[in-house]
């Protein structure tokens, strides 16, 4: 469908007497499972009642089980409509901590252990919710069973960069402000191409990247079709050990990834770590790394919270080119003096 270019896990169909919002959810079993949402005027009682993937068109109150979806709202304008969260603790913008200190936005629980009565009493248009492969999903079919109106979205399925920022079409949809949400991602789409397509003309031989910590004795790395490789290489770099296709992140050994991390131009995205002290004391062979003795150690934590709340996967989704441009700071400084004087990195640290 010409309204969506670039994501693979929704639609908007325009249609009559609705335009209709289609989720697919790869999540359920081994075939996609197509979820419509026709998109009603609220005046449409009748209809409404009849239906309950129906939408009252534009939602005036919703619950956020993703802290992801709160940066879409914002841009358009529409924080207000969210009253309940899962994971207040874990919020990174100020202007939504704001409205939960002032019990504007109650807190509901997990996925995985939801307060229905809390959700209930909040009497709202619409649930926004996710589903995850293996996992119990049986809130999602809880909720419509007490009568509550969920709309599962898939941002987190999406690998491209910009298939994530074009969700803001589909909050631009709920809320009746989808021309407001077009042009956001045109501008911002065209920001990002622009900014890779330079990167591109360099012609770059990639910087070897190595990524993560191993969590519980094993280094997870992404495939190269997953979001943050192709982040990286759009940013001219090639992460280590990483699967050749797929988007599905191989389990390394230590062992694996410490004798590819000697070859390793930078290394990013080290759990919560912010010196590199911290990182030896993790684990005393990796100050024997190029990368190490060299300081090119960079994380993702400059707007982080003490409770563990992250910019770079909240706000971070909707403002894919300022993340592209701090990577090709981190990895060819020389561009950066050129095409981005002055600026500093944005969601990085370098660790010291």
């Amino acid at each position: 469908d010409s309204l969506v270019q670039y994501a693979d896990f929704f639609r908007i169909v325009k249609g009559e007497p609705f335009d209709t919002l289609v989720s697919v959810n790869s999540w359920e079993s081994a075939n996609e499972l197509i979820e419509r949402y026709p998109l009603v005027p609220r005046d449409c009682t009748e209809v409404l009642k009849r239906n309950i993937n129906a939408l009252p068109i534009p939602i005036s109150s919703c619950i956020s089980m993703s802290t992801t979806y709160l940066p879409h709202l914002k841009l358009l304008g529409e924080q207000d409509c969210v009253v309940g969260m899962s994971g207040t603790l874990f919020v990174y913008d100020s202007l939504y901590n704001n409205r939960i200190a002032q019990s504007l936005v109650a807190e509901v629980g997990s996925d995985a252990a939801p307060d229905y009565e809390k959700i209930i009493s909040l009497n709202p248009d619409v649930v926004l919710a996710y589903g995850i492969a293996g996992a119990d999903n049986t809130y999602i079919k809880k909720l419509k069973t007490l009568g509550v109106r969920v709309l599962v979205i898939n941002d987190y399925l999406e690998n491209n960069p910009l298939g994530k920022l074009e969700y803001i079409k589909l909050f631009g949809a709920i809320t009746d402000k989808f021309s407001k949400a077009d042009s956001i991602f045109a501008e911002r789409s065209t920001d990002y191409i622009a900014v890779r397509e330079k990167c591109r003309k360099r012609g770059y031989d990639p910087v070897k990247v190595l990524i993560n910590l191993p969590f519980r004795d094993i280094w997870y790395v992404p495939a190269k079709m997953n979001y943050t490789s192709i982040l990286i290489s759009d940013a001219g770099g090639e992460i280590l050990g990483g699967s050749k296709d797929g988007t599905i992140s191989s389990q390394e050994s230590f062992e694996k990834m410490y004798t590819l991390g000697k070859g390793a131009d930078v290394w990013i995205h080290l759990n919560s770590f912010s010196t590199i002290s911290g990182v030896i004391n993790e684990n005393s062979l990796y100050k024997n790394l190029q990368v190490v003795k060299n300081k090119r150690v960079y994380n993702n934590i400059k707007r982080s919270t003490p409770r563990g709340g992250s910019d770079f996967w909240e706000g971070g989704a909707v403002d894919p080119a300022e993340i592209l441009k701090d990577l090709i700071t981190i990895f060819h400084p020389d561009m950066a003096l050129e095409e981005f004087e002055g600026r500093e990195l944005k969601y990085y640290i370098e660790l010291k």
